[in-house]
């Protein structure tokens, strides 16, 4: 698995098995950050355990076809403990940022994400089965928008990309749709110290 670690504004990247691409080293406000909290502070959507013993953070647009493939092979694991947190991007098509905004806006965003990911291939554009909004308003383009430069901080330039960290805090990037026999390890490796406490995301 790649590792990320911070290093003044920048993250440093070293290559432990997945192809890696190299981090870009901004100095934008998400990176003056730690990684992880950076993460946190995104606009994710929580799916899974609601205590959970094991976090991931997927970069996932909403017309992505693997992403689609990575949100049902993790689903078996939500038993497990997993904790899925989906940072939603607006990169692959046209309607993906009003996808996204749909389900930014709506009274339960992850029942909304669950709806697009069920409906997959059955809307006008067989792609996420949700309906997009029109015109996005200022406040979803301003979190599509720092999602994506958050995105790119980690060195991940599409969809999906998985980060998480250790129990020791180490933090890790794989970029792409991971084999279904390299999820086990994932899961086991993305530990919350002490297990955690239930998580809350940000609207």
């Amino acid at each position: 698995m790649r590792r990320y670690r911070k290093i003044g504004l920048a993250l440093a990247v070293a290559a432990l098995g997945w192809p890696w691409v190299p981090a870009v080293p901004r100095a934008q406000a998400a990176t003056a950050l730690s990684p992880m909290s950076a993460l946190r502070q995104s606009s994710w959507i929580a799916e899974g355990s609601a205590h959970p013993r094991h976090v991931i953070y997927v970069f996932m647009d909403a017309n992505c076809p693997y992403c689609h493939s990575l949100w049902l092979a993790l689903r078996p694991y939500y038993r497990k403990g997993l904790q899925v947190r989906d940072i939603l991007v607006g990169v692959i098509s046209a309607s993906s940022p009003g996808k996204a905004a749909a389900i930014f806006d709506a009274s339960d965003p992850s029942a909304a994400l669950r709806l697009n990911e069920r409906r997959w291939g059955h809307g006008p554009d067989r792609r996420g089965g949700i309906a997009p909004v029109a015109h996005p308003g200022r406040g979803d383009l301003r979190r599509l928008a720092y999602n994506q430069v958050l995105m790119e901080e980690f060195g991940l330039q599409g969809t999906p990309a998985l980060v998480f960290a250790d129990g020791q805090g180490e933090v890790y990037a794989i970029r792409g749709m991971p084999a279904k026999g390299e999820l086990p390890e994932i899961v086991r490796t993305a530990v919350v110290p002490g297990h955690g406490a239930q998580a809350k995301g940000r609207g």
